[in-house]
Parts: C-alpha cells; structure tokens; sequence
C-alpha cells in the first residue's frame, strides 16, 4: 500500500473552520477532497489540543535496545546487535559523535605530555604583560605555488576532470626560501647577532626581554648559550613537539596565505613577496596573538598535556 501523503496545515484549519460554521462531516469531506473519516479524525484531534497538530510519525523502528545501546558506546564489537551500517551511525550521532577529518598534531608521548603540563602550570599565573616581554622566534619554510593547504575546487564534469583546466599541479621539488632556518650553531649565531639583536635594542631598549626558540640542535649549541649569556638575554625553556604553544605559528600561517595570493613565480618573487607581505601584517593581529597565551595555557592543563586546537 502506497504511502499517503500529509494533509497540509492550511486544509486542516479549513476543515476545522468550516465545522465550526456547522457544516457537516459529509459536506465538510466533499468541499476539501478527502475522505469523511479523515475530516472525523481531525476535528477530534483539535478539540484534545485545542489547535491542528502535525500528525507524529513513529519512522522506521529502533533495531536496538537502550541496553544494546549502551554496549554499542563502550564497545562496538561486542554489541551483537544484528544492524545495518545506517543503524550504527544514527546510533553514534544521538551520542553526540560526528563524522570529522582528523587533525594534523605532532605525536606527543607520556613525557611530552608531562613537560608541556608542567610548563604551563609554572606560567599559568603569567599575565599578557608578562607575555609582551617575550620574543617568540621559529623557522618556516614558504614554497611557491603550496601556500592553498585548504585544496581547490573546481566545477567540472566527472569526464573533465583530468583536463588541463581542472587540475591542481604540483611540483616534486618547488623552489622555496627558509625563514629563520635551522642551521649550524654558528650561522645561528650570526642571524642572532644580526637580526635579534638589533630588533631586541629598538623594541625593548634596556628592558629586561625572554628569549624563546624552539629545542632545534642548533638553538642549544653551547655556543648559543654562550652567546645569550654574553648579552644578558634570558632564554626560555621549551617544551618539545609544542608548535601550539608558539603563536608565531599562527603568524606563519597568515603570512603564507598572503604570499599565495601575490602568486610569486621565481625565488626573487618569493623574497619580495615575503618581505611585503610581512610589513603588511598590522600590529593589532600580534598583539592578540600574545594575548591568547594565557588560554594556551589554561588549554594545555584542560588537556593534561595532551594536544589543544592551537
């Protein structure tokens, strides 16, 4: 038997008006087109409600048991309930599961997790101005034509999608320029002595300043401590695998969308790209990146450690 289908609101509120007017069942039925028995059910229904409902519909049957649903959320396998795959994720999705893509976080074992906890519980008290005296430093590396991490899309037929027009190309090795990059002990000296120094004397003057950098072999290069030590500047301990603690993280990857966007085509283009792009990020976007140190914080002790949505 076919299904029929629902009378609409307005055809249930014309029917309940024209029986209040007095008009019978029978006339009521011939006058909207439906059948006598449907008009009886409705006017029974308003005078319950005092209102025309929308009739419930019970849908398909439940195949499982609040028991078996139970079992089902601790452990699938052992459910022995005989589901299809739909059943499943229904099931998963009045649990509150979703369907999600995975996101990309550096592995963090149990030590990982504890140093990270114990470094943010030491500065969890820290205050943004405390924050503000420190210098965040990373290196990063932009590679023309792989700034789109996001993809592309296109619209195309499904026999026009391996045309010239619909593809994204790719290249085995892009040219690329290293920002900061991770070099020897003693080229990391010079970038220090050259560009860390000079922007620490026109930003903070004799102010006292902490220095972080990440726990790459050249950064910890006796050399390198002894060079910090010989300017008085005060180096940060890091916690390792802990990109999401560093908001210049955050500061790369604006910086990367820009540059895709110049569409730079050689590495002269890059650098110039780059060096425009930097000047074009304003103060105020640092500045609230500085500002989301404490909730970094407050994330990592949520966590115990473990990864956060920085």
């Amino acid at each position: 038997m076919a299904p029929t289908r629902e009378m609409s609101l307005e055809t249930k509120e014309r029917i309940v008006k024209l029986l209040e007017e007095g008009n019978s069942s029978r006339m009521v039925a011939k006058d909207v087109g439906c059948s006598q028995s449907a008009v009886s059910k409705i006017w029974t229904k308003y005078k319950q409600h005092g209102m025309v409902v929308k009739a419930k519909r019970t849908g398909r049957p439940r195949k499982t048991s609040k028991r078996q649903d139970k079992q089902l959320k601790h452990k699938w396998e052992e459910a022995g309930a005989n589901v299809c795959d739909r059943t499943v994720r229904n099931r998963l999705k009045e649990m509150g599961f979703q369907y999600r893509k995975a996101k990309r976080k550096p592995s963090l074992t149990p030590k990982h997790k504890r140093t990270r906890l114990q470094w943010a519980k030491e500065r969890q008290s820290w205050t943004v101005d405390d924050w503000m005296k420190v210098i965040f430093s990373d290196e990063s590396r932009i590679c023309i034509g792989q700034g789109d991490h996001a993809g592309t899309f296109v619209w195309c037929r499904s026999s026009e999608i391996y045309e010239e027009a619909c593809l994204k190309k790719t290249t085995k090795f892009p040219q690329s320029l290293m920002i900061w990059g991770c070099m020897s002990g003693k080229v990391y000296i010079d970038i220090l002595d050259s560009f860390l120094i000079p922007s620490i004397e026109q930003m903070f003057g004799d102010n006292e300043i902490i220095f972080q950098d990440d726990n790459a072999s050249c950064h910890r290069a006796k050399t390198v401590k002894a060079f910090l030590g010989e300017r008085h500047i005060q180096s940060m301990s890091w916690p390792a695998n802990s990109p999401d603690l560093n908001p210049i993280e955050n500061l790369w990857w604006k910086l990367k969308k820009m540059v895709h966007k110049k569409a730079p085509t050689c590495k002269a283009d890059l650098a110039t790209a780059i060096k425009e792009s930097w000047h074009q990020i304003d103060a105020e976007y640092c500045l609230s990146l500085i500002k989301s140190m404490p909730q970094r914080l407050k994330a990592v002790i949520k966590a115990k450690g473990g990864a956060t949505k920085y």
